[in-house]
């Protein structure tokens, strides 16, 4: 509707309803003439005033939901918006959280050892299922050396095989070309912890005779300087006999994740063998 034609219907509203109410005044004098002329008034203007009164109302109410309809979806935008502000809240808390777990557990690690280590902070894995390397925020400015010990707070992670400025490459102890001295904890049974590729190790040259049960655990036995003794390499996962020649089939998984870590502890020493 334009705004003259409002303006007129508006108009014509306001008239009519001086004119009634103009004439009930007038009624009060009791005036015959009047009270007829009000009637035949009333009776014409009765059913558009009962029509636009019920008209203002269901408009007053539709206008009233369409407020409050507004209200609501502001208010539902205001709501999600602080549960989405809630929800990144509560997950940088549980980051933080699971951080300082982490870093609790590798102080602990740091007060065990009697020997110099220093922290470092896992920043790229390399991508092939061959060669299994991680890299380090570590290198020769920090000291880190090749053939040191990396250690997380699980167990053993890998050593150093590369260095740089700022930088150093682990290989794995799921590596391949991985390999070093190992013992059961429960029988002190010897052998090699060898790399198998994926998230697999191999304990090698363990007799049939040997008592290997699945969830023994498997420990560095210091022998041949690499890694501290009694740190863990994992668990025996699987245990086979019946294989041809004299020794068992052994599967070993790592005591950590090694596709998981974030931080963990170069140890300082090249060779444990040689220091006291």
């Amino acid at each position: 509707m334009r705004p003259r034609t409002r303006f007129r219907t508006s108009l014509i509203i306001t008239a009519t309803l001086l004119l009634v109410i103009s004439l009930l005044s007038l009624g009060l004098r009791r005036s015959l003439v009047l009270k007829k002329v009000e009637g035949v008034v009333i009776s014409l203007t009765a059913p558009g005033l009962k029509g636009l009164y019920y008209l203002g109302r269901t408009v007053r109410g539709v206008w009233d939901g369409y407020i409050h309809l507004v209200g609501v979806q502001r208010e539902n935008a205001s709501l999600r918006r602080s549960l989405a502000e809630y929800e990144q809240k509560e997950v940088q808390y549980q980051e933080a959280l699971q951080t300082a777990t982490r870093l609790e557990a590798l102080l602990q690690l740091k007060k065990q050892m009697a020997i110099p280590i220093t922290g470092a902070r896992v920043i790229a894995y390399d991508p092939s299922l061959w060669s299994r390397c991680a890299l380090l925020d570590q290198g020769q400015d920090q000291g880190v050396k090749r053939g040191q010990p990396v250690l997380a707070a699980g167990g053993i992670m890998g050593r150093i095989v590369e260095t740089y400025p700022h930088y150093s490459k682990v290989m794995l102890l799921v590596d391949r070309n991985s390999g070093a001295d190992a013992m059961l904890q429960r029988t002190r049974v010897r052998g090699i912890l060898q790399g198998r590729g994926g998230n697999r190790c191999s304990l090698e040259y363990v007799p049939k005779s040997a008592d290997v049960q699945v969830g023994d655990l498997v420990l560095a036995s210091g022998l041949g300087g690499i890694y501290p003794k009694g740190m863990v390499f994992g668990k025996v996962s699987a245990a086979n006999k019946k294989t041809q020649g004299v020794f068992q089939e052994i599967e070993v998984t790592p005591g950590v994740d090694l596709s998981a870590l974030e931080e963990v502890v170069v140890v300082k020493v090249v060779n444990l063998a040689l220091t006291p």
